[in-house]
Protein backbone atom coordinates (compact mmCIF):
# COMPACT_ATOMS: atom_id res chain seq x y z
CA UNK A 1 0.00 0.00 0.00
CA UNK A 2 3.10 2.16 1.02
CA UNK A 3 4.21 1.95 -2.84
CA UNK A 4 1.15 2.09 -4.43
CA UNK A 5 0.55 5.51 -2.79
CA UNK A 6 4.11 6.90 -3.54
CA UNK A 7 3.75 5.74 -7.34
CA UNK A 8 0.14 7.63 -7.14
CA UNK A 9 2.01 10.90 -5.56
CA UNK A 10 4.96 11.09 -7.69
CA UNK A 11 2.40 10.51 -10.81
CA UNK A 12 0.32 13.06 -9.46
CA UNK A 13 2.67 15.70 -9.49
CA UNK A 14 4.59 14.94 -12.71
CA UNK A 15 0.61 15.35 -14.33
CA UNK A 16 0.42 18.59 -12.08
CA UNK A 17 3.35 20.05 -13.86
CA UNK A 18 2.45 19.14 -17.21
CA UNK A 19 -1.06 20.87 -15.71
CA UNK A 20 0.90 23.75 -14.92
CA UNK A 21 2.83 24.34 -18.25
CA UNK A 22 -0.76 23.58 -20.33
CA UNK A 23 -2.30 26.39 -18.34
CA UNK A 24 0.44 28.68 -18.87
CA UNK A 25 0.17 28.21 -23.13
CA UNK A 26 -3.44 28.77 -22.60
CA UNK A 27 -2.85 31.94 -20.60
CA UNK A 28 -0.87 33.21 -23.40
CA UNK A 29 -3.24 32.33 -25.98
CA UNK A 30 -6.00 33.93 -24.61
CA UNK A 31 -3.96 37.18 -23.94
CA UNK A 32 -3.11 36.93 -27.68
CA UNK A 33 -6.61 36.78 -28.20
CA UNK A 34 -8.27 39.62 -26.77
CA UNK A 35 -5.43 41.81 -28.65
CA UNK A 36 -6.66 41.22 -31.96
CA UNK A 37 -9.84 42.06 -30.26
CA UNK A 38 -11.79 38.82 -31.11
CA UNK A 39 -13.71 39.32 -27.36
CA UNK A 40 -13.90 35.37 -26.87
CA UNK A 41 -11.74 33.48 -24.55
CA UNK A 42 -8.62 31.71 -26.87
CA UNK A 43 -9.58 27.65 -26.28
CA UNK A 44 -7.31 26.07 -23.89
CA UNK A 45 -5.56 24.22 -26.87
CA UNK A 46 -5.33 25.82 -29.77
CA UNK A 47 -3.06 24.76 -32.39
CA UNK A 48 -3.31 20.96 -33.99
CA UNK A 49 -6.04 18.25 -32.18
CA UNK A 50 -4.12 16.48 -29.37
CA UNK A 51 -4.39 12.74 -28.44
CA UNK A 52 -6.87 11.37 -25.98
CA UNK A 53 -3.89 10.16 -24.28
CA UNK A 54 -2.23 13.78 -23.63
CA UNK A 55 -3.42 15.83 -20.60
CA UNK A 56 -6.48 18.25 -20.39
CA UNK A 57 -6.01 21.07 -18.74
CA UNK A 58 -9.83 21.29 -17.69
CA UNK A 59 -9.06 17.91 -15.56
CA UNK A 60 -8.56 18.44 -12.09
CA UNK A 61 -7.28 14.70 -11.41
CA UNK A 62 -5.11 12.88 -13.80
CA UNK A 63 -7.03 9.60 -15.53
CA UNK A 64 -6.27 6.24 -15.33
CA UNK A 65 -4.77 6.33 -18.87
CA UNK A 66 -2.68 9.62 -18.11
CA UNK A 67 -1.24 7.62 -14.79
CA UNK A 68 -0.29 4.89 -16.86
CA UNK A 69 1.40 6.85 -19.90
CA UNK A 70 3.65 8.49 -17.50
CA UNK A 71 4.69 5.64 -14.97
CA UNK A 72 5.89 3.19 -18.41
CA UNK A 73 7.45 6.84 -19.53
CA UNK A 74 9.23 6.91 -16.02
CA UNK A 75 9.86 3.01 -16.34
CA UNK A 76 11.93 3.84 -19.64
CA UNK A 77 13.87 6.72 -17.63
CA UNK A 78 14.86 4.94 -15.17
CA UNK A 79 18.03 3.11 -15.57
CA UNK A 80 20.65 1.82 -12.95
CA UNK A 81 23.95 3.49 -13.43
CA UNK A 82 26.58 1.57 -14.80
CA UNK A 83 30.23 2.73 -15.88
CA UNK A 84 30.37 0.13 -18.62
CA UNK A 85 27.41 1.16 -20.89
CA UNK A 86 26.96 3.94 -22.90
CA UNK A 87 25.36 6.85 -21.32
CA UNK A 88 21.45 7.63 -23.45
CA UNK A 89 21.55 10.81 -24.80
CA UNK A 90 19.10 13.82 -24.05
CA UNK A 91 16.90 12.70 -27.40
CA UNK A 92 16.93 8.84 -26.25
CA UNK A 93 15.67 9.72 -22.81
CA UNK A 94 12.70 11.77 -24.11
CA UNK A 95 11.65 9.31 -26.84
CA UNK A 96 7.91 8.62 -25.92
CA UNK A 97 6.84 5.50 -25.31
CA UNK A 98 4.35 3.29 -27.84
CA UNK A 99 2.23 1.94 -25.87
CA UNK A 100 -0.23 2.83 -22.83
CA UNK A 101 -0.49 -1.04 -21.45
CA UNK A 102 -1.67 -0.40 -17.72
CA UNK A 103 0.26 -2.33 -14.72
CA UNK A 104 -2.19 -4.58 -13.22
CA UNK A 105 -0.13 -5.19 -10.25
CA UNK A 106 3.28 -3.63 -8.36
CA UNK A 107 4.63 -7.30 -8.87
CA UNK A 108 4.44 -6.64 -12.74
CA UNK A 109 5.52 -3.16 -12.45
CA UNK A 110 8.90 -4.64 -11.57
CA UNK A 111 8.83 -7.90 -13.52
CA UNK A 112 8.49 -5.18 -16.34
CA UNK A 113 11.04 -2.92 -15.19
CA UNK A 114 13.90 -5.40 -14.56
CA UNK A 115 13.24 -6.69 -18.00
CA UNK A 116 13.28 -3.59 -19.82
CA UNK A 117 16.81 -2.58 -17.73
CA UNK A 118 17.86 -5.76 -18.72
CA UNK A 119 16.91 -5.68 -22.78
CA UNK A 120 19.02 -2.45 -22.88
CA UNK A 121 22.31 -4.07 -22.57
CA UNK A 122 21.42 -7.22 -24.45
CA UNK A 123 21.95 -5.16 -27.92
CA UNK A 124 19.09 -6.55 -29.68
CA UNK A 125 16.54 -4.63 -28.09
CA UNK A 126 15.48 -2.10 -30.51
CA UNK A 127 12.27 0.04 -28.42
CA UNK A 128 10.48 1.95 -30.42
CA UNK A 129 10.19 0.49 -33.58
CA UNK A 130 7.38 0.15 -36.37
CA UNK A 131 6.75 -3.31 -37.71
CA UNK A 132 7.32 -1.87 -41.27
CA UNK A 133 11.11 -1.00 -39.81
CA UNK A 134 11.56 -4.15 -38.40
CA UNK A 135 10.73 -6.24 -41.11
CA UNK A 136 12.87 -4.32 -43.67
CA UNK A 137 16.25 -4.80 -41.30
CA UNK A 138 15.22 -8.40 -40.77
CA UNK A 139 14.18 -8.58 -44.76
CA UNK A 140 18.09 -9.25 -45.15
CA UNK A 141 18.56 -11.32 -42.87
CA UNK A 142 19.34 -15.29 -42.23
CA UNK A 143 16.53 -17.55 -41.64
CA UNK A 144 15.84 -17.49 -37.79
CA UNK A 145 17.47 -14.04 -37.08
CA UNK A 146 15.20 -11.99 -34.59
CA UNK A 147 14.99 -8.94 -32.39
CA UNK A 148 12.74 -7.53 -29.52
CA UNK A 149 10.77 -4.10 -30.44
CA UNK A 150 8.37 -1.96 -28.25
CA UNK A 151 4.81 -3.02 -28.88
CA UNK A 152 2.76 -0.53 -30.96
CA UNK A 153 -0.35 -2.56 -30.03
CA UNK A 154 -2.24 -1.16 -26.78
CA UNK A 155 -2.68 -3.81 -24.61
CA UNK A 156 1.20 -5.57 -25.32
CA UNK A 157 4.77 -4.34 -23.89
CA UNK A 158 6.89 -6.00 -26.56
CA UNK A 159 7.33 -7.53 -29.69
CA UNK A 160 9.39 -10.11 -31.15
CA UNK A 161 10.51 -9.92 -34.78
CA UNK A 162 12.04 -12.62 -36.48
CA UNK A 163 12.98 -13.83 -40.39
CA UNK A 164 10.70 -17.05 -40.99
CA UNK A 165 10.48 -19.25 -43.79
CA UNK A 166 7.73 -16.73 -45.42
CA UNK A 167 9.62 -13.51 -44.50
CA UNK A 168 10.06 -11.37 -41.49
CA UNK A 169 7.57 -12.02 -39.08
CA UNK A 170 5.98 -10.28 -36.02
CA UNK A 171 4.77 -11.94 -32.54
CA UNK A 172 3.24 -10.42 -29.47
CA UNK A 173 4.85 -11.15 -26.29
CA UNK A 174 2.22 -11.41 -24.05
CA UNK A 175 2.28 -10.90 -20.22
CA UNK A 176 -0.58 -12.33 -17.96
CA UNK A 177 -0.38 -13.32 -14.34
CA UNK A 178 3.26 -12.89 -14.14
CA UNK A 179 4.16 -15.05 -17.43
CA UNK A 180 5.26 -14.28 -20.62
CA UNK A 181 4.01 -16.30 -23.88
CA UNK A 182 4.05 -15.34 -27.71
CA UNK A 183 0.61 -14.59 -28.84
CA UNK A 184 -1.74 -18.16 -30.06
CA UNK A 185 0.97 -20.16 -27.95
CA UNK A 186 -0.47 -22.06 -24.64
CA UNK A 187 3.59 -22.51 -23.28
CA UNK A 188 4.31 -19.84 -20.71
CA UNK A 189 7.97 -18.54 -18.46
CA UNK A 190 8.16 -17.03 -15.76
CA UNK A 191 10.59 -14.56 -17.38
CA UNK A 192 11.01 -12.87 -20.96
CA UNK A 193 14.49 -14.20 -21.19
CA UNK A 194 13.47 -17.89 -20.47
CA UNK A 195 10.95 -17.15 -23.19
CA UNK A 196 13.95 -16.27 -25.44
CA UNK A 197 16.05 -19.21 -24.34
CA UNK A 198 13.28 -21.77 -25.14
CA UNK A 199 12.76 -20.81 -28.81
CA UNK A 200 16.43 -20.09 -29.61
CA UNK A 201 16.88 -23.61 -28.73
CA UNK A 202 18.38 -25.91 -31.56
CA UNK A 203 14.54 -27.23 -31.85
CA UNK A 204 12.83 -23.87 -32.31
CA UNK A 205 12.65 -21.50 -35.29
CA UNK A 206 14.91 -18.38 -33.50
CA UNK A 207 18.97 -18.51 -34.41
CA UNK A 208 20.81 -14.99 -33.66
CA UNK A 209 19.48 -12.04 -32.56
CA UNK A 210 19.97 -8.79 -35.02
CA UNK A 211 21.74 -6.56 -32.41
CA UNK A 212 22.02 -2.73 -32.74
CA UNK A 213 25.83 -2.54 -32.17
CA UNK A 214 27.44 -4.59 -35.55
CA UNK A 215 29.70 -6.15 -35.01
CA UNK A 216 29.31 -6.55 -31.69
CA UNK A 217 31.80 -5.22 -28.29
CA UNK A 218 34.31 -7.16 -27.38
CA UNK A 219 33.11 -6.83 -23.43
CA UNK A 220 29.35 -8.07 -24.51
CA UNK A 221 30.81 -11.33 -26.38
CA UNK A 222 33.10 -11.89 -23.67
CA UNK A 223 30.21 -11.56 -20.73
CA UNK A 224 28.10 -13.42 -22.72
CA UNK A 225 30.74 -16.56 -23.19
CA UNK A 226 31.22 -16.99 -19.39
CA UNK A 227 28.05 -16.49 -18.29
CA UNK A 228 26.83 -19.63 -20.74
CA UNK A 229 30.73 -21.46 -19.36
CA UNK A 230 29.90 -20.86 -15.48
CA UNK A 231 26.64 -19.26 -14.82
CA UNK A 232 25.94 -15.93 -13.48
CA UNK A 233 25.60 -16.51 -10.25
CA UNK A 234 29.39 -18.26 -9.77
CA UNK A 235 30.64 -15.11 -11.93
CA UNK A 236 28.85 -12.65 -9.13
CA UNK A 237 30.13 -14.30 -6.04
CA UNK A 238 34.31 -14.66 -7.47
CA UNK A 239 36.17 -13.08 -5.02
CA UNK A 240 38.20 -12.60 -7.63
CA UNK A 241 36.35 -9.89 -9.79
CA UNK A 242 35.79 -6.33 -9.39
CA UNK A 243 32.68 -5.03 -8.18
CA UNK A 244 32.89 -3.27 -11.50
CA UNK A 245 32.92 -6.58 -13.44
CA UNK A 246 30.29 -8.12 -11.09
CA UNK A 247 27.79 -5.11 -11.76
CA UNK A 248 28.52 -6.07 -15.91
CA UNK A 249 27.36 -9.55 -15.44
CA UNK A 250 24.19 -8.32 -13.14
CA UNK A 251 22.99 -6.31 -15.75
CA UNK A 252 22.95 -8.93 -17.96
CA UNK A 253 23.06 -12.28 -16.48
CA UNK A 254 21.98 -14.62 -19.90
CA UNK A 255 23.66 -16.46 -22.78
CA UNK A 256 21.99 -15.00 -25.94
Amino acid sequence: MVQEAWRRILLCRMVRDNLDQTAQQSQNQSQAGETQGRGQRAEEHAGPERSTDNVNADSKEPTESQLDFLLWKKLRLEQQPDTWHQPVTAGDSEQLPTHLRPFSSPAEYELVKSTYQQLQHSGYYWGPMSMEEAHKILSQTLLGTFLIRDSCQPNVFFTLSYQSEDGPTSVRVQLNNLLFSLHGSHRNFPSFFTLLTYYTSSSCKLTVPYRRQRPESLKQACRRASVRTHGAEDISNSPGLSLQVKNYVRAYPHCI
